[in-house]
């Protein structure tokens, strides 16, 4: 068992679980990261001109996805954002798995559900986009988001009373 000083109150988190929790957070992340880069390959091949593996499935043209307004922000590939995600959950739950007995990795563990919140509500903002306004759905796009998901839900289940007292103030983490 760990412990940690939550509020002044000492809390006891299972090193195994967190470490279990960590190295699921880890693979979600490099899986994650690897579909982004994929992303980002077709979406400069789809800007090129070229196609897109799933465009002759009805409903399913990455291409289309992918040539659309909504494919970029602040004139990037939104799949650059997912890589970077990635990278920066994988980086947090590494330092963190690394070095747990370290007090500079206190803030991982608001870190890493935070970062997932923004990539679920980002993604959840694309997918809006794909159904509502492009009516078409990248399958890659998807896998992205549902890796976001998952790894969101770890940091979550593991961290999420960390979180919420941080950001209601009782922040003795």
């Amino acid at each position: 068992m760990k412990l940690f000083i939550h509020g002044g109150e000492p809390l006891n988190m299972d090193t195994e679980s967190e470490d279990r929790t960590l190295m699921t957070i880890m693979v979600l992340s490099v899986l994650g990261l690897i579909d982004s880069l994929y992303l980002t390959y077709l979406h400069s091949l789809v800007a090129g001109g070229g196609g897109c593996p799933t465009q002759n499935l009805p409903g399913l043209d990455c291409g289309e996805v992918l040539a659309s307004e909504q494919a970029e922000l602040l004139g990037l590939p939104v799949a650059w954002f997912g890589v970077l995600g990635f990278i920066v959950l994988f980086s947090l739950a590494l330092d963190r798995y690394l070095n747990m007995d370290l007090e500079r990795t206190r803030y991982n563990v608001i870190l890493l559900p935070l970062i997932g919140l923004s990539g679920s509500a980002f993604g959840g903002y694309l997918t809006y986009a794909e159904a509502f306004i492009i009516h078409q759905w990248c399958p890659f796009c998807l896998t992205a988001f549902a890796l976001t998901l998952g790894a969101t839900f770890f940091a979550l289940r593991t961290y999420g009373a960390e979180l919420k007292n941080f950001i209601g103030g009782n922040d003795g983490i």
